[in-house]
């Protein structure tokens, strides 16, 4: 009978540990959930309007010009601080205006650059979006991904593609998933037709293929332009081989001619030393009565001083 009674027991124990475990599961599966739907509304009612607001109105222009100021005239903690006080601002206006309005939260925490990301590419996408209609209410959805909530913000811009219906897009808010749904991201995405991605596909790999055949013409080019080299270097050791053996023909001539002028020179003096003598042993001959000179032999000359 006691086992039984202690059978019962442990029994009881369990399946109350087992409604308190379902019951703490419920509560916080309804604890995120109610996260991701605060997290939809700040989307929707000021994030994203935030970001097509800014100098809205005024065309393609200014949304390069409000893109451009965020990012050459603040740093990373001033556009933090920027962007927190002015939606901190509205939040505070709609909360003290409509007081049935909740948020759930108390202030907006936002992250760096989260905010001007999703300017930036508001400003890209402009031109083919064109401005988004800020009075009605848009849908949205969002999904919990580990330490983030994705929040999905559906658009529709005033251009029309080229079926005559009006272009949409996607702006995806991303927060961490925190008790303070910090900002962490947001971009704006065009949502393109079939037509278009089929068209935007062969236009990236006409540019591909194009940008390949233009390196392989360049690359043919330079080995073109490399087989010159030996030519040039062959060609400029024949002119070194020729100028070197224009100045060896130089020098022969050059010495071949100092040979001609010094044997020339040296005759001419043993010329003069012939007549000299000849001179001089007629002289002789006339001296003693002789009729030649055979006789007469000059040994030497001296000249007398």
């Amino acid at each position: 009978m006691k086992k039984l009674l202690a059978m019962l027991c442990m029994l009881t124990c369990m399946l109350g540990l087992s409604a308190c475990g379902q019951e703490a599961s419920k509560e916080a599966v309804d604890f995120q959930n109610n996260k991701a739907t605060v997290a939809e509304n700040l989307a929707i009612d000021m994030i994203v309007p935030y970001m097509v607001n800014q100098y809205y109105g005024a065309g393609d222009s200014a949304q390069a010009q409000a893109a451009a100021l965020h990012q050459e005239c603040y740093n990373v903690h001033e556009l933090e601080s920027i962007t927190e006080d002015n939606l901190n601002a509205v939040l505070y206006l709609i909360t003290s205006s409509y007081p049935d309005m909740s948020y759930g939260v108390s202030s907006i925490d936002v992250e760096g650059n989260g905010i001007l990301n999703g300017i930036v590419s508001y400003s890209s996408a402009y031109s083919s979006l064109g401005e988004i209609d800020t009075t009605t209410r848009w849908e949205a959805d969002s999904k919990i991904s580990g330490d983030q909530i994705i929040v999905t913000v559906y658009l529709t811009g005033s251009e029309k593609d080229d079926n005559g219906n009006l272009r949409t897009a996607q702006a995806e808010v991303i927060f961490s998933n925190d008790i303070f749904l910090t900002v962490e991201s947001c971009a704006i995405n065009m949502e393109q037709g079939m037509g278009e991605l089929m068209t935007k596909a062969a236009m990236d790999t006409m540019m591909g293929m194009a940008t390949v055949f233009i390196v392989l013409i360049l690359i043919s080019v330079l080995i073109w332009l490399l087989g010159f080299i030996p030519k040039l270097q062959g060609k400029k050791s024949n002119n070194d081989k020729k100028e070197t053996k224009q100045s060896i023909k130089e020098e022969a001539v050059n010495n071949t001619i100092a040979q001609i002028v010094k044997k020339e020179e040296s005759v001419e003096v043993a010329a003069d030393d012939l007549e000299l003598v000849a001179v001089i042993a007629a002289a002789i001959a006339a001296s003693q009565g002789a009729v030649s000179t055979d006789g007469f032999v000059v040994r030497s000359i001296r000249k007398r001083r």
